[in-house]
């Protein structure tokens, strides 16, 4: 079969196309042929070797995907060949994947393959950060970094669902654009407008109930500056590195405020509330055929050109997903 691999941690280059041995499905893993691969984040910090859970050399990056059961082991009672599902688990950049059945949710029918790729990894971690984590109110007011992304869409079109205001930051008019048709109450453009003047300006001073920073850098001083009495920050990405503020002394600085901030990564409720996220797939899969939520797929691009696609989010101009077609 084709995959992508790498062999050493780098650049864009080292994604390299090849021919590699079609994996064979042990007695209680399925084999899928993949229809849509979804590119994130977490795939580049794997590729330059910042992913916090680094795999053994060669590897074949990509955490979720969708596709058909084209093989079963023969332990496997409860799923069957031809069956669309949902694969979220690695080495997903490659014609063929393996899967243990933790990993594999089966697809409804009448979802579009492209659109349950697209879903996993971006609606899931904003609904269960917006619901199982800050258990968010209506009428509550919710700042998400990113707003054109793949998660800060799905956080608008959750929040606009749960009766949330969202206020969104991103880089770009164009991005400020596609965030508001998706449904965000405000828009704040951080590189040309004062974040905080704006959101004490949209709050009526107030402040935010909840802070979705994807970003993290130089980021929590500002943020805990806009928070509101009683708020959080929830944490889940390092686009711009670690924090480089002292989260210890910013607590002390805002005790009087009663904040706080958390730390999230979706596979944690993979792993140990297998429950909880049984439960979310099936919400969101309602959601989507009600048409509720739709990602957004910025481009379909061929497993082959996984460089470029991996360019292209990083120049900052994907709204969205990609989405690798084997």
């Amino acid at each position: 079969m084709k995959a992508v691999q790498i062999e050493k941690t780098g650049s864009w280059e080292v994604l390299e196309y090849k021919e590699v041995e079609t994996p064979v499905p042990g007695p209680s893993q399925v084999r899928i042929k993949t229809a849509a691969i979804s590119v994130n984040f977490a795939d580049i910090m794997l590729r330059i070797g910042t992913y916090p859970t680094m795999p053994p050399f060669p590897a074949i990056p990509g955490l979720e995907c969708s596709g058909t059961i084209d093989s079963v082991g023969e332990n496997i009672k409860d799923l069957k060949t031809g069956q669309p599902v949902i694969v979220f688990g690695p080495n997903c950049y490659a014609e063929y994947v393996l899967a243990n059945t933790a990993e594999v949710v089966p697809v409804p029918e009448g979802i579009d393959l492209d659109d349950a790729a697209a879903l996993t990894v971006n609606y899931l971690t904003a609904y269960h950060m917006l619901h199982s984590m800050a258990g968010i109110k209506k009428g509550q007011t919710v700042l998400v970094y990113a707003a054109a992304g793949g998660v800060g869409t799905a956080v608008i079109q959750l929040s606009k669902m749960g009766g949330f205001t969202v206020i969104g930051l991103t880089s770009t008019d164009e991005k400020s654009a596609f965030a508001q048709s998706q449904g965000a109450d405000y828009i704040i453009n951080y590189k040309r407008e004062d974040v905080v003047a704006r959101v004490k300006e949209i709050t009526n001073g107030s402040g935010v109930d909840l802070i979705l920073n994807s970003v993290a850098g130089d980021t929590f001083a500002r943020d805990f500056e806009v928070l509101a009495p009683m708020g959080q920050i929830i944490w889940f990405g390092f686009a711009a590195g670690p924090p480089e503020e002292n989260l210890v002394e910013l607590l002390q600085t805002n005790f009087p405020k009663s904040v706080g901030i958390r730390a999230f990564v979706i596979y944690t409720i993979a792993q140990i509330r297998q429950d909880l996220m049984r439960h979310s797939y099936e919400v969101l899969f309602r959601y989507l055929k009600e048409g509720n939520v739709k990602p957004h797929i910025h481009e379909q691009i061929p497993l082959a050109e996984a460089p470029r696609a991996h360019r292209l989010l990083e120049s900052g101009s994907v709204t969205g997903k990609l989405i690798l077609k084997p």
